[in-house]
């Protein structure tokens, strides 16, 4: 079996992206020269072109690495046959990384990979989190206070990579200042010129179309963030929302509903809670329903419809409480 295939699976992205990364300077080093690098989504390109590019040969490298994503996409029994064609006789100087933020794909497609290629990056506890941030701050000669990197992680999908992506516009940001606050966190976020996922997050809860299309369009237009990352980020906002009404229903206290939840910034707090007033739980429900079909849409169609398919998701949101044009 080809040791040149790993199955890479779990949410932990910033630990996977080190793995990859320690995978790419070791073909490296046994080549002499750094490899070629092919990244793919199934939604874009079809299996029989990917595996193209792992047999032949390049004119520039030796070597090449395709780096294959969201593979439990793969599911139909033709490309699950190209792949065991493909694991049964690789070709030597191509290295296949198969990856996915689930847990778990077809077996037919796990069985092709060595056990030991088999590799899960598990989401890290809440207490390591915690240590995670610190220690960057600490790497970079910074501190930062307790409840700014709680903070943090009420306000950013929980991985590393994500993490860090924040954690580095800190330390650029704050240049010389030596301690990280809470308060400087919160006004950076919220009070700064940039809009990020959090600010639409914001005029969305205040169920603000306009505000939110405009939010949108400044996100769009900075590449802040890319559309499927922006839908995620909602989709976790949400989830965290949605799990905050449930308790809020069942008879909590808003301020025990929040420390059951570990959600501990005053201003994430304030935010949420005001989601809590203005959305239903049906309608919570409705609209995490949405996020999945649109991400689903992000990810099958072209880009240059993305901003449209992301304006009608706000409107469907909104105006529609997750409730969707042509449901009625």
């Amino acid at each position: 079996m080809n040791n040149n295939i790993y199955l890479l699976l779990g949410p932990e992205e910033g630990e996977k992206d080190l793995y990859i990364q320690k995978l790419i300077a070791g073909i490296s080093k046994r080549s002499g020269a750094a490899p070629e690098i092919h990244r793919f989504y199934p939604f874009e390109s079809s299996l029989v072109e990917i595996l193209s590019v792992l047999r032949n040969g390049s004119l520039f490298a030796s070597s090449r690495v395709v780096i294959m994503n969201d593979v439990e996409e793969i599911t139909t029994a033709k490309d699950l046959k190209l792949l065991s064609e493909y694991a049964a006789s690789p070709a030597a100087e191509s290295t296949l990384l198969l990856l996915s933020s689930g847990f778990r794909v077809r077996s037919e497609l796990e069985k092709l990979i060595p056990k030991a290629n088999r590799v899960v990056f598990w989401e890290l506890f809440e207490n390591q989190k915690i240590g995670w941030i610190v220690n960057y701050f600490k790497q970079q000669g910074k501190q930062i206070d307790a409840q700014a990197s709680a903070f943090l992680l009420d306000m950013v999908e929980n991985n590393t990579k994500q993490l860090k992506a924040i954690c580095e516009k800190l330390v650029l940001y704050f240049g010389r200042k030596e301690r990280i606050r809470y308060e400087d966190i919160e006004t950076l976020i919220y009070h700064s010129k940039e809009e990020n996922v959090f600010t639409l997050f914001d005029r969305v809860i205040r169920r603000d179309l306009n505000a939110s299309l405009a939010v949108l369009q400044k996100i769009l237009l900075s590449r802040e963030a890319e559309p499927v990352q922006l839908l995620s980020g909602l989709l976790f906002q949400f989830r965290k929302l949605t799990a905050l009404k449930k308790l809020l229903d069942r008879g909590y206290q808003p301020g025990e509903a929040c420390a059951r939840l570990s959600i501990k910034g005053k201003r994430v707090q304030r935010v949420l809670q005001e989601g809590c007033r203005r959305y239903s739980r049906p309608e919570l429900g409705s609209i995490l329903m949405l996020i999945a079909d649109v991400d689903v849409q992000l990810r099958s169609l072209k880009s240059g419809l993305h901003t449209l398919i992301l304006e009608y998701f706000l409107y469907s949101v909104i105006v529609r409480g997750g409730r969707r044009i042509l449901a009625d």
